[in-house]
């Protein structure tokens, strides 16, 4: 896999465990096999660093703690990953249509004075146009 597809990917990935968080509790061995049943292949070096990152990042928590570093060790989305994974939603749906359904070509940019477009992030408008 090629760095740049790599990199993509991460989000796509990142995107469905927290999907998957927000209604049960997930484990890094469960994760790889689910994400494998949608031709997503990542190792434990992929997968491990990832859910360490959303955890800092506040998207996740830890359920209990483990007894060693090999232990299962459970996540649950957190109040602020749901938060962020009800914006992804929206951005995925609005990037589905516009990729995959005809007629539903990208917008022609706003005329000068219109309405701006603000970076994607997990702000109060998830990244939307405002006035």
């Amino acid at each position: 896999m090629l760095p740049a597809d790599r990199e993509i990917r991460l989000g796509i990935w990142k995107v469905h465990i927290l999907h998957h968080a927000a209604t049960r509790p997930v484990w890094g061995k469960w994760l790889i096999e689910e994400l494998a049943e949608h031709g997503h292949r990542l190792s434990p070096g992929t997968l491990y660093p990832a859910l360490a990152r959303m955890e800092k990042n506040g998207w996740l928590r830890r359920l209990g703690s483990a007894p060693h570093a090999r232990a299962r060790q459970t996540f649950r989305i957190t109040p602020e990953g749901r938060r962020l994974l009800e914006g992804l939603r929206r951005d995925v749906a609005e990037l589905y249509r516009e990729l995959m359904l005809p007629g539903h070509e990208t917008e022609e940019p706003p005329k000068r004075g219109g309405g701006r477009v603000t970076p994607a992030r997990s702000g109060r408008n998830g990244g939307r146009r405002t006035s």
